[in-house]
């Protein structure tokens, strides 16, 4: 059983300061880390993986401190946004490189059980500039798979794979990471990445631990602005963001139901009624398709509203930009948001 933990880990970069980061990974945990553009994501993983010195903190595996460890010892396996790929080596050469630096004699046996076990034995010869993206990414998961790593660290893992490409390799990776028992931090902006291959979240603000906590705590825990974004609500709405006394109708209804960090609405809870329903009279500005029917961006008083619009079995008409519409929202599906999320 492998440990891992981070103690008042922090790094410094070009002015920005990470940290302190406490976090603890046991065999088979894995932590998704989240959060906006330039808060510290890959600087955590680079400063886990050796490959940028921390100004305080330790780092340390099963209690032996690896703070000072150079990264080729830390037995780690790290792919980067890039992957960086060997564009010298064949799609075997890439896979083998890390057998090759264990062992004086690699055993093809078990090159082959890695290239098979992700698909790539009929793609064995092939340089990896002739590989797609998926490909690619399988290559990188089974080269750092091959050097026996006790963390895997991965850095927007899918980011830049189509929907189907995505949910195939996440399911790959989780049941890899899972039958392996590898801890793994992986950094995305994607939640349903998050879902799949994590049971904990990270989430950072300008370098520092906002929340950690189960990711069950998006489906049933309270949450943040930032969270409900995250999970896709459509209509987020901060407390603070509501006008001052709640000058416009709308304002003053959201008031009410707003927690103390304002509030969530899904676009599905927010639907077109006719002219006797109760609601808000708003005016179309942009539709958006989807497979199943179009969103709406009305305006409402100055404020944007996104609708859900799934047109009744034989119409085949919409509502046009420009055109007003009334809207009615479904109360049991407003999620009150609260200011902050502890960590935990």
């Amino acid at each position: 059983m492998t440990s891992w933990s981070l103690s008042g880990l922090s790094s410094r970069v070009d002015g920005f300061t990470l940290g302190p980061i406490d976090l603890r990974l046991d065999t088979g945990g894995a932590v998704a880390v989240i959060g906006r553009s330039g808060v510290g994501k890959t600087t955590l993983l680079r400063t886990i993986a050796g490959l940028l010195p921390p100004t305080a903190g330790r780092i340390e595996r099963d209690g032996e401190d690896l703070t000072r460890v150079p990264p080729e010892r830390r037995r780690l396996g790290y792919i980067p946004q890039s992957l960086a790929l060997f564009p010298h080596r064949s799609v075997a050469g890439n896979v083998g490189y890390p057998l090759e630096r264990r062992t004086t004699a690699p055993d093809p046996a078990e090159l082959r059980a890695l290239l098979d076990r992700f698909s790539l034995a009929h793609l064995a010869g092939r340089p990896t500039s002739r590989l797609s993206g998926g490909e690619r990414q399988r290559v990188a998961i089974a080269r750092a798979l091959a050097a026996a790593p006790s963390l895997l660290l991965w850095d927007e893992p899918l980011s830049a794979l189509d929907p189907t490409a995505r949910s195939s390799l996440a399911e790959l990776l989780g049941g890899v990471q899972r039958d392996e028992g590898i801890p793994l931090v992986v950094v995305t902006h994607d939640p349903e990445v998050a879902f799949a291959l994590a049971d904990r979240l990270l989430v950072l603000d300008a370098g520092r631990m906002a929340f950690v906590g189960p990711t069950t705590q998006l489906v049933d825990g309270e949450l943040t602005a930032f969270l409900a974004r995250f999970i896709g609500y459509e209509n987020v709405i901060g407390r603070d963001e509501l006008r001052p006394h709640a000058a416009t109708a709308l304002d003053a209804w959201l008031l009410e139901r707003a927690g103390p960090g304002g509030l969530a609405i899904s676009a599905e809870a927010v639907g077109l009624v006719d002219d006797a329903s109760p609601g808000f009279v708003g005016r179309v500005r942009q539709l958006s398709p989807r497979p199943d029917g179009v969103d709406l961006r009305v305006e409402v008083e100055g404020r944007t509203v996104v609708a859900r619009y799934r047109p009744l079995a034989g119409a085949v008409t919409y509502p046009r930009s420009g055109s007003p519409v009334r809207l009615q929202v479904d109360e049991k599906r407003i999620r009150r948001l609260a200011p902050s999320v502890g960590a935990a």
